[in-house]
C-alpha cells in the first residue's frame, strides 16, 4: 500500500498541542481489500406505511447492549424503544419543559448506570431517564448556565466511558469584536466534569450579510468516540484528513485519502446556510459558500473492531445502480482495508446507515425520496412520493 506522507495543518484549531502533530498518513493506493458489497440479510423494520410507529424526523440511532434499539425523533421530541426482535416496546420523553421532557433534541447517547440521555440544542442541556422513561436529572455537557456557560450545542456522542458534546458560545463585545467560539467538551459518560478542546474562534458578521463558510467550518457531526475513549474527527473541510485525539485534545495520529472533493451543483449551494445567524435579515448574495462539498461527510467507529467508517459526500451521492452508500473503513490505526458498498440502492433512494455492534447495520429509510413508478421507470421530479420514515435493522453476513 502506498503510503504518503505530509505535516497537517491545523492552525486554525487553536490548541498548542498541535506544534508536536505528527505527519499524516494518506493512502494513495486504495483499499487493500477493494469494494466489498455487504451481504444483508433483514430482521426487522419499524415505521413505514405500515408500521405502528410513526417517525417525524430522526436525528439519532444507537443500541444498547441489552438489544434495545433507540431511536430519537427530533420533530416529536421523543425516543421511541425497540426489542431485539423490532417490537416496539416504549416511548421516552415528550416535547415540553418539564421533568424528562426537551424540545428539538439534537442528540442522544446511552450512560453509565443505564441512562438515556437525550440532548436540546438551546440551551445546550441533556435530560437524563432510566430505561424505562423515569426522568432523572438535567445535566449540562457543555457547561451550566448558572455558570456563565450560555451556548448552543449541536452534536453528542458516547464510548470509552466518556460523553462528547460539539457547541458554541458567541461573543459579540463590538461589530469589530463579534466572533462564535466553537469547541468539543469532553466530559465522564454522567456528563459531567466537562473540558472543553479543539477550540476555535470564528468571525461573526452581526449583519448575517457577510458569511464565509470556509471559514465558518467546524467538525460538528463528522467524529465519533471508540470503545478506548479515543475521538475521531474531521478537522478539515477540504482534505481527506481524520485526526484522532485523546480525552485532553492530544493528537495521536492523522490518517486518509487522497480524494478530491465532490462539486457541488447550483441546488447544492443553495442549501447551504450558516450554523449561525444573528440577525433575520441577511443576503445570500454576499455569502462566500464554497465549490465543493467537505471532504468528510460523516464517521462512525465500529463498537465491533474499533475500524473506522467514514463516509465521503462521494460515496453518500455518486453511487452505482442498487448501491445506497458506499462507506471507506480504516483499521483503528488508519490502514485503508476496504470499501464497505451498501447495497440498498434498489429499495431505499435516500438513508443513513448507523452501526449498532453484534454485525448489526441500522438504516433510516429517508423521506422525500424519489420512487420507482409501476413500469419501472423513476417518478417525474413533479411526482415525487413523500415516503414515510422507516428503521430497518440488518445482520451483516
Amino acid at each position: 500500500m502506498k503510503i504518503i506522507i505530509f505535516t497537517l495543518a491545523l492552525c486554525a484549531l487553536a490548541i498548542p498541542a498541535f506544534a508536536a502533530a505528527p505527519p499524516a498518513l494518506v493512502d494513495t493506493d486504495g483499499p487493500a481489500e477493494g469494494v466489498v458489497t455487504l451481504d444483508l440479510e433483514e430482521l426487522w423494520r419499524a415505521g413505514g406505511e405500515d408500521g405502528e410507529v410513526l417517525f417525524g424526523r430522526i436525528r439519532g440511532v444507537v443500541r444498547h447492549s441489552n438489544g434495545e434499539v433507540y431511536v430519537l425523533d427530533n420533530q416529536l421530541a421523543q425516543v421511541e424503544v425497540f426489542g431485539p426482535d423490532g417490537q416496539h416496546r416504549r416511548t421516552l420523553s415528550r416535547q415540553g419543559d418539564g421533568p424528562g421532557e426537551v424540545r428539538q433534541p439534537i442528540g442522544l447517547a446511552l450512560l453509565k448506570d443505564d441512562l438515556v440521555g437525550i440532548a436540546s440544542g438551546f440551551p445546550g442541556k441533556m435530560i437524563t431517564l432510566k430505561l424505562d422513561g423515569t426522568p432523572v436529572d438535567t445535566r449540562y455537557p457543555i457547561g451550566e448556565p448558572a455558570d456563565g456557560n450560555i451556548g448552543v450545542m449541536y452534536s453528542l456522542n458516547s464510548g470509552g466511558g466518556l460523553l462528547g458534546a460539539t457547541g458554541s458560545r458567541l461573543v459579540m463585545d463590538s461589530p469589530e469584536n463579534s466572533y462564535a467560539e466553537r469547541f468539543l467538551a469532553i466530559s465522564d459518560a454522567g456528563g459531567k466534569d466537562f473540558t472543553r478542546i479543539l477550540k476555535r474562534r470564528t468571525p461573526l458578521d452581526t449583519t448575517g450579510f457577510d458569511w464565509d463558510e470556509r471559514a465558518d467550518d467546524y467538525f460538528d457531526g463528522r467524529w465519533d468516540l471508540s470503545s478506548d475513549g479515543l475521538l475521531y474527527v474531521a478537522t478539515e473541510r477540504d482534505r481527506y484528513v481524520v485526526s484522532v485525539f485523546d480525552r485532553t485534545g492530544k493528537l495521536q495520529l492523522t490518517f486518509g485519502c487522497d480524494l478530491k472533493p465532490r462539486k457541488r451543483t447550483d441546488k447544492d449551494k443553495q442549501q447551504v446556510n450558516p450554523m449561525i445567524i444573528v440577525s433575520g435579515v441577511y443576503s445570500r448574495d454576499q455569502w462566500d459558500i464554497c465549490d465543493y462539498d467537505e471532504s468528510i461527510k460523516r464517521i462512525m467507529v465500529n463498537p465491533d473492531d474499533g475500524s473506522v467508517w467514514v463516509l465521503t459526500p462521494n460515496g453518500a451521492n455518486e453511487q452505482p445502480d442498487g448501491i445506497l452508500e458506499t462507506w471507506d473503513v480504516f483499521s483503528p490505526t488508519g490502514e485503508f482495508l476496504r470499501q464497505a458498498a451498501i447495497p440498498l440502492g434498489n429499495e431505499i433512494r435516500d438513508g443513513s446507515c448507523y452501526l449498532g455492534g453484534d454485525n448489526l447495520l441500522l438504516v433510516v429509510r429517508g423521506i422525500g425520496t424519489s420512487v420507482m413508478s409501476d413500469s419501472g421507470e423513476e417518478a417525474a421530479e413533479d411526482e415525487t412520493v413523500i415516503e414515510p420514515l422507516e428503521v430497518i435493522c440488518y445482520q451483516m453476513r
